[in-house]
């Protein structure tokens, strides 16, 4: 099995503007708000992009933000809550936090409360092996290297993984503040 790719600010840039596409949003030009370096004992960063969206078709066009975490650490609550209370100054009307790790239960609720859909990066073989979609250690050629998986509740209240499905931009929409639901 061949290493995985590192994920670099700008290929985590890549890898979200090809989710988003991939379940169904128009996509605008993502520039870069924040780049910063995590210190010790994460040995990460954290990258912020401004993205415009909208829905095929046309009408609205969100303000988004995504902030890649690459960590080894989870993301906890207190990320939720930043990410929520700096919206207004980013600019922007919506969030979406791309992680690497894990993110921690409070996290979950946190996003939740805010209206702030929770994305996981995640080998793409290893999903792919627990999906029961062929046999495991045989990859069809278009496998990525990393999928994103969205982390919610599920009706139980427990949390949750599943992997984006293209054009089931649903999948975030359901997660982001009621007003801007469907």
């Amino acid at each position: 099995m061949s290493d995985l790719p590192a994920v670099t600010p700008d290929y985590f840039q890549i890898l979200v503007v090809r989710e988003l596409r991939k379940v169904g949003f128009d996509v605008g030009q993502a520039r870069v708000h924040r780049r910063s370096e995590l210190p010790e004992p994460e040995r990460g960063f954290v990258l912020e992009l401004q993205i415009p969206l909208s829905r095929p078709g046309g009408g609205s066009t969100w303000r988004a933000v995504a902030v890649c975490r690459h960590q080894s650490g989870s993301v906890g609550r207190d990320v939720v809550e930043s990410v929520r209370d700096r919206l207004p100054g980013i600019p922007a009307d919506v969030a979406l936090v791309f992680a690497t790790a894990d993110f921690t239960a409070d996290a979950v609720t946190a996003a939740q409360e805010a209206g702030i859909a929770l994305l996981r990066l995640v080998d793409g073989r290893s999903a792919f092996d627990m999906s029961g979609w062929s046999t495991p250690g045989h990859y069809p050629a278009w496998l990525p290297a990393y999928l994103s998986q969205l982390i919610d509740r599920d009706i139980a209240g427990q949390p949750r993984a599943r992997l984006l499905e293209a054009g089931r931009a649903d999948m975030i929409l359901d997660r982001l503040a009621p007003p801007l639901r469907r």
